[in-house]
């Protein structure tokens, strides 16, 4: 038996893997494969692991972009379905972990380091403190970690993706209107994912000309389409309240961490002010929010970390 551990972090998309040795944070080897290659993730650990030659191991922990709660687990975004006992037989592991995908990256904080991030206000915590990772995808994940009281941390999983939009101003009433059925519940995910940013821009567009998440974010980058910059702004409006309030409810004095594809590619609007300031407006409580610090998460394979993380705290 190999003494490494097997690492992936699976999408709908993409899988991606790793080795690590048991104990450390550090993750080598890493590999992207294209789902489409294969029709289930058990032919994707293989592929993964034969040119390797690698058939035993001591451990592996998985994580999945969907719920690891029952026997059986299946993506959210790919027709895969599968057991703990089939994966941790496909990876030949002495040890199994299955992790939800936001609770590998909250696992993945501690071990991030000042490279790593792009701190976004607020000030950095004196000691432990729970922390909570979100991030706008093709849904709108959400974990937090708490510090334990004898040492090491736990995650604890969230769904904020699924909590009412917060919509303040008489124009915002307005965008949620137009992208919303009557009597049906607008959830933040509607709005704060990349589904949910090209649906703002084509209520937003006079004569919408961009076709894809990318497209819009792209152009309201580059400033070339007026209707794309007003979406993505209110965008980060929204996603700076979802934030707040996620750091309120939870008293997250240890962060707020910004994860997620589109995130990296918007550290500069996050920093022009604007995000801090929504963050920060909560009346008689803003004194609460201004010491928070919020975090984009501009690490390459941060959840592929925290599963050696998770593979660590096994104590193999």
């Amino acid at each position: 038996m190999s003494g490494l551990a097997l690492v992936g972090d699976i999408g709908g998309t993409n899988s991606r893997f790793g080795l690590a040795e048991p104990g450390s944070s550090r993750v080598t080897d890493i590999a992207v494969q294209k789902n489409d290659q294969f029709g289930s993730l058990e032919e994707a650990i293989a592929a993964y692991l034969r040119p390797r030659g690698l058939t035993r191991l001591a451990a592996a922990a998985i994580a999945v972009a969907g719920p690891v709660e029952g026997e059986t687990v299946a993506l959210t975004n790919r027709n895969w379905s599968f057991t703990r006992q089939s994966l941790k037989a496909a990876a030949g592991a002495g040890e199994f972990r299955l992790l939800n995908d936001f609770e590998a990256l909250a696992l993945s904080l501690p071990h991030l380091g000042e490279n790593d991030v792009v701190r976004i206000g607020g000030t950095q915590p004196e000691k432990p403190a729970l922390k909570i990772v979100l991030g706008p995808g093709t849904g709108l994940g959400m974990s937090a970690l708490a510090p334990l009281p004898g040492g090491g941390w736990l995650a604890l999983a969230c769904e904020g993706g699924h909590v009412s939009l917060p919509v303040l101003t008489r124009a915002e009433f307005d965008w949620r209107e137009k992208m919303s059925k009557p009597g049906v519940p607008f959830e933040a995910e509607d709005a704060i994912t990349g589904g949910g940013l090209l649906h703002m821009y084509q209520v937003a567009a006079a004569k919408p000309s961009l076709n894809t998440p990318e497209d819009v974010l792209q152009a309201a980058l580059a400033g070339t389409d007026e209707a794309a910059v007003r979406t993505l702004d209110q965008f980060i409006i929204w996603l700076a309240r979802v934030a707040s309030d996620a750091a309120m409810a939870l008293q997250a004095k240890g962060g707020v961490y910004l994860a997620g594809g589109i995130v990296p590619s918007i550290v500069g609007k996050l920093r022009d002010g604007r995000f801090r300031e929504v963050f920060e407006q909560r009346g008689k409580n803003g004194h609460v929010m201004r010491p928070i610090p919020v975090y984009a998460m501009i690490a390459e394979f941060p959840a592929l970390r925290g599963c050696a993380a998770a593979i660590a705290a096994m104590r193999l």
